[in-house]
């Protein structure tokens, strides 16, 4: 198993981009009644504001809530939303933010290592911690690398995020295989290395390491 951000590809946070962004978050939010009463720059920065809190929320809970709770109970606490209002428009929110507050770039190795190690007879997937369930599936397509993964395993779909052990054998499972057989590459210890480690993952590899291997 790799991981997707930071391992397969790379992203940076780019504030113009995500300014143009917000012009389309407050559309959707209207189309469900939401109604935000400050221009787009303001906007931006209560979105971040309430997604960084809920990060750190996460990153303690090592939940992953969905995207019409997030936006709810974070990025729009103050506003009189029902449970079911931002349902609609939910995911459409998360891979605005996603896909268009960073600026993603697979990294230029991976076909060559991933072609490489289905030469090696590998049966490849992807543990990804990301709260838009297209996200991942997009850029992969987009990559041109779509084919190499089964299964892709998100956060967002499984509702615990890596370093829970939980979505590591949710994944060997997928896989068809026991954690034993499983390796896993990443580029956070606090979450890739660890966490496989405690599921029993055979082999966890670092990103630098991986490549100096390849």
């Amino acid at each position: 198993f790799l991981d997707m951000g930071g391992t397969i590809d790379t992203h940076t946070y780019d504030r113009r981009a995500g300014v143009r962004a917000t012009a389309d978050i407050r559309l959707l939010l209207s189309r469900c009644g939401v109604t935000v009463r400050s221009d787009d720059e303001e906007l931006y920065d209560r979105v971040n504001e309430g997604l960084s809190a809920y990060r750190r929320w996460r990153e303690s809970s090592w939940i992953e809530l969905p995207p019409e709770k997030v936006w709810r109970e974070f990025v729009l606490k103050t506003c009189p939303i029902s449970p079911d209002q931002l349902s609609e428009v939910a995911e459409d929110l998360a891979y605005t933010v996603d896909t268009r507050y960073y600026q993603r770039r697979m990294r230029p190795e991976v076909p060559r290592v991933l072609e490489s190690l289905k030469g090696m007879g590998l049966k490849l997937g992807i543990i990804s911690n990301i709260q838009s369930r297209g996200q991942v599936p997009s850029d992969l397509r987009r990559y041109g690398i779509e084919k190499f993964f089964d299964p892709v395993v998100l956060s967002c779909e499984y509702g615990r995020r890596k370093p829970d052990p939980g979505i590591f054998l949710f994944a060997a499972r997928r896989a068809g295989t026991s954690a034993g057989r499983c390796a896993h590459v990443g580029d956070r210890i606090s979450r890739d290395i660890q966490g496989a480690k405690q599921a029993g993952f055979a082999l966890e590899i670092g990103r630098a390491s991986c490549r100096e291997r390849v």
